[in-house]
């Protein structure tokens, strides 16, 4: 089955709300209830639904926030590797992105304190993993949180 923009709909309506009742999920869409079953159980074995997970008020809990941009060494496939499996390792490393430019990875990590931060970054440089330099930023405000893929600028559809 193609994409369409019935799917479209479908992800929209679940990005914003993943508890959704299917009856009104159908609604929204102007599909039937299975038809709309149907069509969500296909988005998911095609993959198109990763997965579904509450958007948790971190405000409520004690952190800091840091964004760190990490230099490798070299380019060679089993620096970055052995970089990533360290960084993979680390469940206060929330995000990690490998980018163009100066750097070559982004990472941010959320710890309950600056001295936990310190230890964690101190540990990467002493695991020899080919870094050759960090440069790390506090976070002191989220003033865009994610709130959901822009799904209408990211699909083109033929208008027939």
């Amino acid at each position: 089955m193609k994409f369409d923009k019935i799917d479209l709909k479908i992800l929209n309506a679940l990005q914003k709300d993943a508890r959704i009742s299917n009856a009104r999920l159908a609604e929204k869409v102007s599909l039937s209830e299975s038809a709309c079953l149907s069509r969500v159980k296909k988005l998911q074995s095609q993959k198109w639904i990763a997965g579904y997970s509450a958007s948790l008020n971190l405000t409520k809990l004690r952190h800091v926030h840091f964004l760190v941009n990490v230099s490798l060494v070299s380019q060679d496939p089993k620096v970055n590797r052995e970089f990533k499996q360290a960084i993979g390792a680390m469940p206060q490393v929330i995000r990690c992105y490998k980018i163009s430019g100066e750097y070559d990875y982004i990472l941010e990590f959320l710890c309950v304190d600056a001295a936990q931060f310190n230890r964690l970054s101190e540990g990467l440089l002493e695991q020899e993993l080919g870094i050759e330099k960090m440069h790390s930023q506090l976070v002191i405000e989220d003033s865009k949180p994610f709130t959901g893929l822009p799904l209408d600028e990211l699909f083109e559809f033929d208008d027939d």
